[in-house]
């Protein structure tokens, strides 16, 4: 258990003994932690792969577009990325 939390980046799960049995407990990150790393995962891909629409990011990083397009619209707000082009054909971009 240990080693495939680790693998996965998860926190390593607590073991308690009672009463002849074993509890394992797993600690859950913070839903906020969790999408602060997709955001920037996100950011990471649209920099490497510039000009992609959402349906192509979507395919590629295997998230579903709503999800991506909500994270999207927080890098929008930060400034971090751009929409650039034609509404039907352009693709975002980072803007720094």
């Amino acid at each position: 258990m240990d080693e495939g939390c680790a693998i996965n980046g998860k926190p390593k799960p607590e073991l308690k003994e009672t009463t002849g049995a074993f509890v394992v407990k797993f600690i859950r990150r913070p839903a906020s932690e969790g999408i602060n790393e997709g955001i920037n995962r996100l950011l990471e891909f649209i920099g490497k792969n510039p000009g992609k629409r959402v349906v192509e990011i979507a395919a590629a990083s295997n998230i579903p577009s709503k999800t991506v397009e909500r994270w999207i619209k927080k890098l929008r707000e930060q400034g971090e990325i751009v929409f650039s082009g034609p509404r039907k054909s352009g693709g975002y971009f980072v803007s720094r």
